[in-house]
């Protein structure tokens, strides 16, 4: 293959296709042209790759544009059960932990250095944020991708740091290596991460790992405005329910 149809450390081809489909994910249903400008190809080039995504189902084309296909559902259904048994183990547990804190509940893996939400419940007075099940976001960021973190080998922390860096959305974010190993010692002393406005600046949480063989699986979470995860809710009494429901998750993935 000539070496202009490869980028450093793949084929660029490639990586066009799937800036489209980024770029349809990202704005929803685009006309050619407009596909092509935010992309920066030629719009010749965007309509050859877009004639193949169209081709294998995976966007469709309309009177008003491409837009993504539902292909992308299945596959994305398929995706998660290679993390079926912690799902299934999490479940019950999480439905019990949104009804009991009456907030929002997450179950959120590691993938490619990022944190994945795959499962999300709201309670009651549950919060709506800019999170869904899918989402992946900068795990230094939350309290569940630093409670993942904190388990984690730590060469496979620094070829996370190394790969995605730690520049965060609020002025509490830790963007300081120093700083981010000293969060970790402490939430592995104590069992317990807790994202302080990190990821979003009016929103609180408190993160525990889920662990089997001494192997970090995942970790569950517990969001909700700043205001009302506040003082002893925020410290202790949301604390002591996460550490609860993390031991039931964790004797299930054990004894089935």
């Amino acid at each position: 293959m000539p070496a202009e149809d490869r980028t450093e450390r793949g084929i660029a081809s490639t990586g066009t296709t799937f800036a489209i489909v980024e770029t349809l994910y990202g704005e929803g249903q685009l006309r050619l042209i407009e596909i092509a400008d935010r992309v920066g190809i030629a719009n010749s080039t965007a309509s050859e790759h877009l004639a193949t995504l169209c081709e294998l189902g995976y966007v469709v084309a309309d009177e008003d544009g491409y837009r993504l296909g539902l292909k992308f559902l299945d596959r994305g259904v398929r995706a998660k059960d290679h993390y079926a048994e912690l799902s299934r183990a999490a479940g019950p547990v999480l439905e019990g932990l949104a009804a009991d804190t009456a907030e929002v509940v997450n179950l959120v893996v590691e993938e490619h250095g990022r944190a994945v939400y795959l499962r999300r419940l709201v309670g009651d007075r549950g919060v709506p944020t800019n999170s869904w099940e899918g989402q992946r976001k900068a795990i230094h960021t939350l309290s569940a991708g630093k409670a993942i973190l904190a388990h984690l080998p730590e060469e496979r922390v620094d070829a996370i740091v190394d790969r995605h860096g730690l520049s965060g959305p609020t002025g509490a974010t830790i963007t300081d290596r120093a700083a981010l190993e000293r969060e970790l010692e402490r939430i592995r002393e104590d069992g317990i991460a807790r994202n302080d406005r990190e990821s979003h600046e009016q929103i609180r949480a408190v993160g525990a790992p889920v662990l089997r063989d001494g192997t970090v699986r995942g970790a569950v979470s517990i969001a909700g405005p700043a205001g009302r995860l506040a003082g002893e809710r925020f410290e202790r009494t949301l604390p002591g329910l996460l550490r609860g429901a993390v031991d039931e998750i964790e004797l299930t993935l054990t004894y089935g």
